[in-house]
């Protein structure tokens, strides 16, 4: 049986509006690209086993962890 993930993108976004928020979005994921944008993955029904990533790498994104 093939595994299943969660992936997913966060970003704060300051808006005077859904619409332009959601405009906002596609233009810094655009921008920023897979090289700067963090994403995080978790396994499907164990999301405190997620884990950022930069392009196809795993990353530290916790500054406590150094």
């Amino acid at each position: 049986m093939t595994a299943r993930w969660l992936i997913s993108l966060d970003l704060p976004i300051e808006a005077d509006s859904p619409a332009e928020a959601v405009e906002r979005f596609w233009s810094y994921v655009d921008q920023l690209g897979p090289a700067e944008l963090p994403v995080y993955v978790s396994p499907a029904g164990n999301e405190l086993a997620m884990q950022a990533y930069l392009m196809n790498e795993q990353t530290n994104l916790d500054p406590e962890e150094d």
